[in-house]
């Protein structure tokens, strides 16, 4: 299946373009943190290092950028950056649709999560 990561993100891009694509609906955990590896743009994540732990109801994953990478497990980090407590919709409609950050819940540096944020676009229509 990990092989065929490269395809499904390639498709996962190609679909995001479409006028009908709309970043508001709703989206699992899960959904939201591969469309963060499908989106991810290294240029943009430019030198920064960060570890931000994400609550989505009892669900928990840990999300790391590190050398112009990010990679993405399910469990606790005792030791991130940034706490983002949220529901997956809410988080997309943040990360890719301008909502307010007050949306969610950010236990952290603010302008850092804002940072993060904007690593993730969503390609033109």
């Amino acid at each position: 299946g990990r092989e065929a990561e490269p395809i499904v993100q390639a498709l996962g891009r190609w679909a995001a373009r479409s006028p009908q694509h709309d970043p508001t609906l709703p989206i699992s955990g899960v959904s939201i943190l591969l469309s963060f590896r499908t989106m991810f743009d290294a240029a943009r994540a430019g030198g920064l290092d960060l570890t931000i732990a994400f609550r989505f109801g009892e669900d928990r994953y840990v999300v790391r950028i590190e050398a112009g990478e990010l990679t993405v497990r399910r469990g606790e980090s005792h030791d991130a950056d940034l706490t983002v407590s949220a529901d997956p919709t809410a988080l997309a409609a943040v990360v890719y649709g301008d909502a307010p950050l007050d949306l969610i819940a950010v236990e952290g540096d603010k302008a850092l999560f804002r940072r993060f944020a904007d690593i993730f676009q969503l390609p033109p229509k």
